[in-house]
């Protein structure tokens, strides 16, 4: 199985910003991960993707190989001013911002910030609305409690790469030779070399600052009506776990559709958060986004 190619790159400032870039063009999709992760989520989306510029995957300030500044400048006002500050290095007046995960409400926050740089949104599996109510005990139960495993192994240290499979793939033994080579990449790239072992290179203070904030921070139903780009919306039909509920319901969705102008939707069937980024359902990521390329 080939596996994808990234020109590494990274964004001066006050906090530099480390990405790899796919393709040359000069309009390429600005694309941004998860809490915990960094730009190899993307490593299959971007390998599919038939937009002839390509794609240009962020790693956020606090993980990957991005700087990692104190506690206290984290949160989504600061990202969404990194990913405009992206679009400033590459020279793009109005982008299309791809999102998983946290990632989504990065996206979305920064087409809110900076309506007129912002031309369209993909949303992965995340970006839905903050509850203006108390939320649903149970699906905040099931975010907390997916949200603590990605924590947890940021503060473990493993003696091999292999061991860190281990905590993702309980009980399998797996090697990074048995895994596809974009996932295996994904893991590799995920770690660095400490006393010891390795340890995966997100910061764990980052992480939680950041899911502070998108839970309190990120915007209502109500907001996202502000928002006027063409949005496309990609759903796992499983949540964190397999079996588990997907983190955004039908109901969710259709919040979502009254507010967004929502021109494109997909439900992944026999995908969860994680999955959705690599396989076959990485196929439809990317032609979804194609897609709304095509709408705009």
């Amino acid at each position: 199985m080939e596996q994808t190619s990234w020109n590494v790159g990274s964004v001066p400032g006050d906090v530099r910003l480390a990405f790899g870039r796919v393709g040359e063009g000069p309009e390429p999709v600005l694309a941004m991960h998860g809490i915990t992760a960094q730009h190899r989520t993307f490593n299959a989306p971007a390998r599919y993707l038939d937009h002839p510029d390509g794609m240009v995957a962020l790693d956020l300030r606090g993980r990957g190989d991005s700087e990692k500044p104190s506690p206290g400048n984290y949160g989504l006002d600061r990202h969404a001013r990194d990913a405009i500050r992206t679009l400033d290095h590459l020279g793009i007046e109005r982008g299309v911002l791809v999102g998983h995960s946290m990632g989504a409400f990065v996206a979305l926050h920064a087409a809110l910030l900076y309506p007129d740089r912002v031309g369209g949104l993909v949303l992965l599996d995340g970006g839905w609305p903050r509850p203006e109510e108390e939320p649903d005990e149970e699906e905040a139960a099931a975010i907390a409690e997916g949200l603590e495993r990605a924590y947890s192994r940021l503060d473990m240290v493993f003696e091999t790469p292999n061991d860190y499979l281990d905590f993702w793939f309980p009980g399998q033994n797996l090697t990074l030779e048995d895994l596809p080579p974009d996932l295996a990449d994904y893991y590799l790239y995920d770690l660095e070399e400490v006393d010891g072992g390795y340890t995966p290179k997100a910061s764990r203070e980052a992480a939680e600052e950041d899911g502070d904030s998108f839970s309190s921070e990120s915007p209502t139903a109500g907001a996202m009506r502000g928002i006027g780009c063409p949005v496309a919306l990609v759903r796992a039909e499983e949540g964190f776990f397999p079996g588990s509920r997907p983190l955004i319901s039908d109901e969710t969705r259709d919040v979502m559709a009254g507010a967004l102008d929502l021109r494109l939707e997909h439900r992944l069937q026999g995908a969860n958060h994680y999955t959705m980024m690599f396989f076959e359902s990485a196929r439809q990521v990317a032609a979804t986004i194609d897609d709304l390329l095509r709408q705009r």
